[in-house]
């Protein structure tokens, strides 16, 4: 159930997050800790975000994960971490692919990295071919190749409303498909051959670790899978605009820099 009404992180937040025995913090990556760019290799994480996760990743029983849509590749760019395959307690925890790829070894939902099937490589084949196809319908649309899934980007088009309609005929097209999942996010469509999600996994890592307090900071779509499956004690928060299950919501990524530094001014 969507919650129709959001309110800032308040200081009882804060104070709540900062006395939690065990805590939590889940991040997504693009649009929260990063902004967007038409080169998505060239972003980088927020200075005072960066600032407040090398700190908050070195305090007692306080856990870091970066909870990103981009596969674990492309998260070693664009963060200043690589995959640690047993992470320590000052280690960031690296999870892409919408918790498809964790870093750590034999850690998923399912207990072990995610594999695909012969059938799910001849799939993402057929999907491969078409993206690619509706991809020429204008000159900046571009496909982004993940170890599970094909996206289809649309960020920086000149002509938009061409860009949105080879968006939408893709994404008719592969729902003939038996077996892909789509996800339509900010200016992009994923399709994918999986059917993991931020939420599953993030709901798996919170049964395997019980934490006491989990805060979760999204601003895309596929972050709401991970907004819905916090518990009561729980905070979710909404970067930007849009409906959301969140119960806080800061406007943007400066925003977010602000309450991560004061969590790690106030756990400290």
């Amino acid at each position: 159930m969507l919650v129709p009404m959001t309110s800032p992180v308040s200081d009882a937040d804060i104070d709540a997050l900062a006395s939690a025995g065990s805590l939590l913090l889940a991040l997504d990556v693009d649009g929260t800790l990063a902004g967007f760019s038409t080169d998505p290799l060239s972003v980088r994480l927020v200075p005072e975000s960066a600032t407040a996760v090398e700190t908050l990743r070195t305090l007692p029983d306080t856990t870091v994960m970066l909870l990103s849509g981009r596969d674990l590749k492309q998260l070693q760019i664009i963060t200043p971490y690589g995959p640690v395959a047993t992470p320590g307690p000052d280690d960031v925890r690296l999870v892409g692919s919408h918790g498809a790829e964790p870093a750590e070894a034999d850690a998923d939902s399912d207990g072990a990295a995610d594999v695909l099937t012969s059938e799910q490589k001849d799939l993402l084949d057929r999907v491969t071919a078409l993206a690619e196809d509706y991809a020429t319908r204008e000159d900046r649309l571009w496909v982004e190749y993940k170890p599970f899934s094909r996206s289809l980007h649309c960020r920086g088009t000149l002509n938009r409303p061409v860009a949105e309609a080879a968006m939408a005929e893709l994404r008719e097209a592969v729902g003939q498909f038996e077996g892909v999942h789509l996800t339509d996010g900010k200016d992009i469509l994923e399709i994918a051959v999986t059917d993991m999600t931020k939420g599953r996994y993030l709901e798996w890592f919170i049964g395997a670790t019980v934490p006491d307090m989990v805060l979760f900071m999204g601003d895309d779509t596929t972050d709401e899978t991970a907004l819905k499956i916090l518990r009561p004690q729980d905070l979710g928060v909404k970067v930007g605009e849009g409906e959301t299950a969140a119960s806080r919501r800061v406007a943007d990524t400066r925003e977010v820099a602000e309450v991560l530094l004061r969590i790690a001014a106030a756990r400290q």
